[in-house]
């Protein structure tokens, strides 16, 4: 009889995150949390995040001279925010224009509510209290989508 070697519980649990997050979308929206801080409030009062998409974040600019001067800054701004986020997910920036709403903090800090993530299905797994703690992680993950 040969016996297979168990699996870390760490290489099981990267790869349920890594369904539930496939391009760690979530941990790139942590911009919104830190954006004016690091930019710095002149930048801030005319440039907000405005989304993520595969590894682009999107930044609305109220003006086409902020525009012009933010093209500039480009590259400064992606190095800072991925050096803040601690990894590369940022690969670009990409301005569009329109309004920049001075929003509370708070509610600044939360990512675009039109964020929709589809429900994960959870591996099968041998140990059932393994299956039932990754089956606990998709619901929380999930509720806090809902509740934000």
């Amino acid at each position: 009889m040969i016996r297979q070697r168990p699996t870390p519980v760490g290489d099981t649990l990267q790869r349920v995150l890594q369904r539930i997050d496939p391009d760690h979308r979530m941990h790139a929206y942590r911009v919104w949390t830190f954006w004016d801080e690091e930019v710095g409030e002149a930048i801030a009062q005319h440039a907000q995040p405005a989304g993520f998409h595969s590894g682009v974040l999107s930044v609305c600019v109220d003006s086409a001279a902020w525009m012009q001067e933010l093209q500039f800054l480009k590259e400064g701004l992606r190095e800072q925010l991925n050096r803040r986020l601690g990894e590369p997910l940022i690969r670009d920036v990409y301005f569009v224009s329109g309004s920049v709403s001075r929003a509370p903090a708070r509610a600044a800090a939360a990512p675009p509510a039109s964020v929709k993530r589809r429900p994960v299905p959870i591996p099968r797994l041998r140990d059932d209290k393994l299956a039932a703690v990754f089956t606990q992680i998709a619901r929380a993950h999930a509720k806090r989508d809902r509740d934000s």
